[in-house]
């Protein structure tokens, strides 16, 4: 849908504002805000109606709203002293004090697009080590699913939590909003493989599709059996497909060709270490990925899992050996992941924040934009590349992927909120972003605890600064150390990096 309001057109559907010839992205928050105040036709909107239309229900400070109000009035060129298009209601609420003219005819929201949860499949073998085909398949399929645009298919984080709570389909769709649920279960044989999958109405218990697969005991075949049960559930709920649905196909093909089981089962399993940040899982797959790519040496999914694991010791230490520069050979590993198929949304993003680390600005670029292009609906994607953008000082862009992200992810890890925590630290509110970043906890993660001590410290909460810094020793010794060196990736960030460092010196922590 575009309208226009004043000197400013609003386009909802590519989430833009174009006034006096430039284009701007709209956040998610200021682009709700807008919506809610066009959808009331100049009534009144108080501030509870915007909280439950734009976040959901969810608690969210005055400050928060605030700043989301700021943000919807820039956007089409108003003030909050101007105030001559969205107007404050004093003790109420807020309202539209500007005619909007309505020249397109509406397109479909985005809420209005079928969401879908993928539970993981169930192992009704006998032998329960190949349980990583099951963890496999659930993640193929969901990111087979994610490439249709016409579908919102929420994480496998979230899959998790909902298996592991054991809700029912309908607690399901209350909760997330999940109107449909694929489950199914495998079952493998020496020679044979039967995968059943089954997707079913959320709301009413309605069986959509069920359907039953039997193949040969292959990887081709699995691969097969994965792009059929995507194409038939995409179908079902979205109907007819275009060019995006037959390259995602098309891809996951020629993928699976070089892939062996063991290259699959060290996918699988590299999968369920980006979601727990196991470090034992984690040096026991960086051991096992370059025997297996000497086998496999056309698998993408490989490279850009061994990229990622390589990376991983780089920017965050994870099993750091000494004397080994893992950046360089991570950034090979991407590229090779790349070089293996080139429409492998997966190892675009791995190069892109290969890219970033070596300050490869250009190159981030190219390989961000290009993952985005293929896998528009994936919360990896988007939280990995929104997360580099928060990086580079590209606030709106960071956090508009990143709440598309939570969106489809709303179990997901804390830095997810890392980039709204910055903004509110660069606007001095620093209430409202110690609150942001402790949505999610991640004890265990220095960063998280290196946020904390700074932004207790800032709001003058020395006694729990000095405690959280206590923690963040605990956990990186060479915190205080090494962090100017880490604080490179801030260049465009120098206004945060000035009041962290002021912070956390406040708090005790000797920066050297």
């Amino acid at each position: 849908m575009k309208i226009r309001i004043a000197d400013a057109e609003i386009d909802f559907a590519s989430m833009t504002v174009r006034e006096n010839g430039a284009t701007k992205k709209l956040t998610r928050q200021s682009l709700g805000i807008l919506r809610a105040l066009v959808d009331a036709n100049g009534d009144v909107v108080s501030k509870d109606q915007l909280i439950d239309k734009v976040w959901d229900g969810r608690i969210v400070t005055d400050a928060t709203l605030s700043t989301a109000i700021k943000e919807a009035r820039r956007a089409v060129g108003d003030t909050g002293s101007a105030q001559r298009i969205i107007e404050t209601v004093h003790g109420v609420g807020f309202r539209l004090a500007s005619e909007v003219q309505r020249n397109h005819a509406p397109a479909t929201p985005a809420s209005a697009l079928p969401c879908v949860l993928v539970l993981p499949f169930r192992n009704i073998s006998r032998d329960p080590d190949v349980q990583y085909v099951c963890e496999g398949l659930t993640d193929e399929i969901i990111m087979g699913l994610s490439c249709f645009r016409d579908l919102k298919v929420l994480s496998r984080m979230t899959s998790d939590v909902v298996q592991a709570a054991r809700l029912h389909p309908g607690d399901i769709y209350k909760k997330y909003g999940a109107a449909f649920v694929v489950e199914g279960s495998v079952r493998i044989t020496e020679t044979r493989i039967r995968v059943s999958v089954q997707l079913t109405s959320a709301d009413t218990g309605a069986v959509v599709v069920a359907e039953q697969f039997d193949r040969e005991a292959n990887v081709d075949s699995l691969c097969e059996v994965q792009d059929q049960i995507s194409q038939i559930c995409a179908g079902r709920l979205a109907g007819p497909h275009g060019p995006v649905a037959q390259v995602a196909a098309q891809t996951a093909r020629d993928q699976m060709q070089h892939e062996s089981w063991d290259m699959f089962r060290l996918v699988s399993e590299f999968r369920r270490f980006y979601r727990t940040y196991d470090p034992q899982l984690h040096l026991e797959l960086r051991a096992a990925f370059p025997s297996a790519l000497k086998h496999d040496p056309k698998s993408a999914n490989g490279w850009a899992a061994y990229a990622v694991l390589l990376l991983e010791e780089h920017r965050y230490h994870v099993n750091e050996r000494p004397g080994v520069d893992a950046l360089p050979l991570a950034t090979m590993a991407a590229e090779k992941a790349v070089q293996a198929d080139g429409r492998n949304a997966f190892g675009q993003v791995a190069l892109a924040m290969c890219r970033l680390f070596a300050l490869d600005i250009a190159g981030f670029d190219q390989a961000a934009e290009t993952a985005l292009a293929l896998n528009p609906g994936n919360s990896d994607v988007l939280s990995e590349v929104g997360h580099c953008y928060a990086f580079l000082g590209r606030e709106d862009d960071a956090i508009r992927l990143l709440d598309q992200a939570m969106e489809i992810s709303p179990e997901h890890p804390g830095w997810y909120h890392f980039a709204k925590t910055w903004r509110y630290a660069r606007l001095e509110m620093f209430e409202a972003a110690l609150l942001e970043v402790q949505k999610v906890p991640m004890p265990g993660f220095y960063w998280y605890h290196a946020h904390v001590v700074w932004l207790q410290s800032a709001v003058g909460r020395i006694d729990e600064a000095k405690t959280e810094v206590t923690v963040l020793r605990s956990v990186f010794p060479g915190f205080e150390e090494r962090v100017l060196e880490e604080l490179q990736m801030w260049e465009a960030n120098q206004d945060l990096v000035q009041s962290a460092l002021t912070h956390w010196r406040a708090a005790g922590l000797v920066i050297v």
